[in-house]
């Protein structure tokens, strides 16, 4: 794997490459931060596999995702919800409406050692650091505080019919 810093990612593309390469090389954790989980970059069968590989190659490993708004998951359906709904102790989504710290980022973290990250005012500035633990960290704390503010979102369970 590349250890080179890249700045100016655009999205969704090629933002959306560097997510499942990110993901497909986890080994134990993934998180993703996204205001809506944007269909063209998250909602993509690469994306779901990887994922769904990285939960079945250890009983320790996990998903974490992290909305603003799950109200489009829910109406046009999305490939990582049904993850989460067939896998619900390894893949677990929240939401998050606002928070002080929260500008709206789009962040992919992997194994407290791999970011992608796009500000939430931008398309164009970017920045995917597939081998650094200091930037990694920094972004893995603020992933923590604002899924500690995050909610269960009942919207996003799966129904029993």
């Amino acid at each position: 794997m590349s250890n080179e810093f890249v700045a100016g990612v655009d999205y969704p593309r090629p933002f959306d490459d560097l997510t499942v390469q990110l993901c497909a090389s986890a080994l134990r954790e993934v998180c993703l931060l996204s205001p809506l989980l944007d269909h063209a970059v998250f909602d993509r069968s690469e994306l779901a596999d990887s994922l769904s590989a990285l939960i079945r190659g250890s009983r320790q490993s996990s998903v974490r995702i992290l909305v603003a708004d799950s109200r489009h998951l829910v109406q046009r359906g999305h490939r990582l919800l049904s993850l989460a709904r067939r896998l619900p102790s390894s893949v677990r989504i929240r939401k998050l409406t606002e928070h002080p710290q929260w500008n709206n980022e789009t962040m992919v973290i992997r194994d407290r050692d791999g970011v992608l990250y796009k500000p939430g005012d931008s398309d164009h500035n970017g920045f995917y650091e597939p081998s650094s633990r200091a930037s990694a960290r920094r972004r893995l704390e603020l992933f923590e505080e604002l899924w500690r503010c995050g909610e269960e979102d009942v919207e996003l369970r799966s129904l029993s019919i």
